[in-house]
C-alpha cells in the first residue's frame, strides 16, 4: 500500500480533503488582519493664499488688511496602521452548506482510497496465484522428466536386448527433450511472474520471494454464493456517486445563498497621519459596524443558475442509475464465472484421477512387456496435461474468488 502510486495519490487527495474541511469550519470564526503603510513625499504641494483687504458692505475701503498664508496640501511623512476584525453574521446559509460540501468531499476521498486499494489487492492477488500456478506446474514437469528418464533407461535396455526398435528410443528421447524445454520455459515464466509480483508489492524486482502456498485451498462455501442487493451499497463506486448526487443538491443551496442578504460585522483600531477622524494627530481611533449587501436585479442570473443545478443533479442521478446496473451485471458475471470455475475444477479432478491410474497401468504393462512405448508416452502426456489443467482450474477458482469479492466490495487485506 505504501509503494503503490495510485494508492498514495488517493491518500494525498484524502489529506487535501481533510484540510479543506478544516478550512471550511474555520471560515465561520472571526478573522483578524493587521495592515500598515508609510509614504514619504520629498516636495509636498502647498496652497498659497495672498493677503487682501477685507471688504465692507457699502463697498468703501475698510482699511483692514488680511495677511497672506501658506497651507500644506499633503504631508511629507504619511503613515497608517490598523488591526481589524471581521465576522460573518448571515450569508444565506452559505457557510453551513460549504461545510457540508467539504464533509461529502472527504467521504468521496476516503471511498477513492478504498477503490484504489481494492484495485491493487486484486492485481496482487491475481499475480500471486499465477506464481503459485507456475510453481506447481514446474513441479509437475520435473516429475514428468523423472518419469521419462526412467522410461528412457528402460527402453534403452530393451533396445540393447533387441526387444524394441531404435525408433522407440528416439521417441522417448524426444518426449524427454520436450519436457526439459517446457521446464526451461516454465522456470523463466516463473521468474518473470515473481518479478512482477515484487514490483506490485513494493519489493526490489530481483528480490528473493518465497511462496507459502504449495497446495491451493478452495473454500467449500464458494459453491453457495448468490446475488444480494446489499452488495451494491458496499461498492466504493456507488458510494462515490451517491455523494456526487448529494453534492449537486448542496451546490444548488449555495447558489440560492448567493441571492440572499449577506451580513458581515467588522471592527478596526487605527492610527494614522494625517488623521481625519481623531481630534488630535497620532491619536488611536476605533470604529465598528455592520455591512449589508443583497443582490436586486441580475437579469435572470439566479433562474439560469438554478436550471444548471437541476441538470447537474439529474446527470448525477442518471450516472448513479447506470453504474448501479453495470455493477449489478459485474457482480452476476463474477458469480457465474466463479461457479463455472468450480464445476471445471470438479471435472479436472476426475480427469486427474483417471490420468494417474492410467499412467500407473501403462507403466506396469510396459515393465511386463504387454504394451508399447507409444502407449506409455501417451499416458504420460495425458497425465501431464491433466495435472496442468487441474492446476489452471484451481488458479482460476482463486482468481475468480478474488474478482467476486472485489465485485461485491469485500476484498480486504
Amino acid at each position: 500500500m505504501d509503494h503503490n502510486q495510485s494508492v498514495k495519490s488517493a491518500l494525498s487527495d484524502r489529506e487535501f480533503s481533510e484540510a479543506s474541511l478544516k478550512l471550511s469550519k474555520r471560515s465561520m470564526l472571526p478573522k483578524f488582519d493587521l495592515s500598515s503603510s508609510y509614504t514619504y513625499l520629498s516636495d509636498p504641494n502647498q496652497m498659497i493664499v495672498p493677503g487682501f483687504e477685507l471688504p465692507t458692505t457699502d463697498g468703501q475701503p475698510s482699511g483692514v488688511y488680511s495677511p497672506g498664508s501658506t497651507s500644506d496640501l499633503a504631508y511629507e511623512n504619511s503613515y497608517s496602521a490598523s488591526i481589524g476584525m471581521s465576522l460573518p453574521i448571515y450569508l444565506g446559509g452559505k457557510l453551513r452548506n460549504a461545510n457540508t460540501l467539504s464533509e461529502l468531499a472527504l467521504e468521496m476521498a476516503e471511498d477513492n482510497v478504498d477503490l484504489s486499494q481494492a484495485d491493487l489487492l486484486l492485481n496482487v492477488e491475481t499475480e500471486y496465484w499465477v506464481v503459485v500456478s507456475l510453481q506447481e506446474q514446474k513441479g509437475v514437469v520435473e516429475k514428468s522428466i523423472e518419469l521419462l528418464t526412467d522410461v528412457l533407461k528402460e527402453v534403452r535396455d530393451r533396445y540393447e536386448t533387441g526387444i524394441v526398435t531404435k525408433n522407440e528410443v528416439l521417441k522417448t528421447q524426444v518426449e524427454l527433450n520436450n519436457s526439459k524445454l517446457s521446464l526451461i520455459e516454465i522456470s523463466n515464466n516463473l521468474e518473470l511472474a515473481k518479478m512482477s509480483l515484487n514490483q506490485s508489492v513494493g519489493n526490489g524486482i530481483l528480490s528473493s520471494i518465497q511462496i507459502q502456498d504449495s497446495i491451493i485451498y478452495i473454500p467449500e462455501q464458494l459453491s453457495s454464493i448468490s446475488f444480494n442487493e446489499s452488495h451494491l451499497s458496499n461498492r466504493p463506486e456507488i458510494k462515490l456517486l451517491n455523494n456526487q448526487v448529494e453534492m449537486s443538491k448542496i451546490e444548488k443551496k449555495l447558489v440560492n445563498a448567493d441571492y440572499k442578504p449577506q451580513i458581515v460585522s467588522f471592527a478596526n483600531y487605527t492610527s494614522q497621519n494625517p488623521n481625519h477622524y481623531a481630534k488630535q494627530e497620532n491619536e488611536f481611533t476605533f470604529n465598528a459596524g455592520v455591512a449589508l449587501s443583497m443582490p436586486v436585479f441580475h437579469w435572470g442570473e439566479k433562474k439560469l443558475k438554478k436550471v444548471q443545478n437541476k441538470m447537474a443533479i439529474q446527470k448525477a442521478e442518471l450516472d448513479l442509475d447506470e453504474s448501479s446496473e453495470l455493477i449489478t451485471l459485474e457482480i452476476r458475471q463474477a458469480i457465474f464465472r466463479l461457479k463455472e470455475s468450480l464445476v471445471k475444477l470438479n471435472f479436472t479432478t476426475t480427469s486427474l484421477e483417471q490420468a494417474d491410474e492410467n499412467l500407473k497401468l501403462e507403466t506396469n504393462r510396459l515393465l511386463e512387456g504387454v504394451t508399447t512405448t507409444r502407449e506409455l508416452l501417451n499416458a504420460q502426456l495425458q497425465w501431464q496435461v491433466s495435472h496442468a489443467d487441474y492446476i489452471s482450474a484451481k488458479t482460476a477458482v482463486k482468481t475468480n474468488e478474488a474478482k467476486y469479492y472485489k465485485a461485491i466490495g469485500d476484498l480486504r487485506m
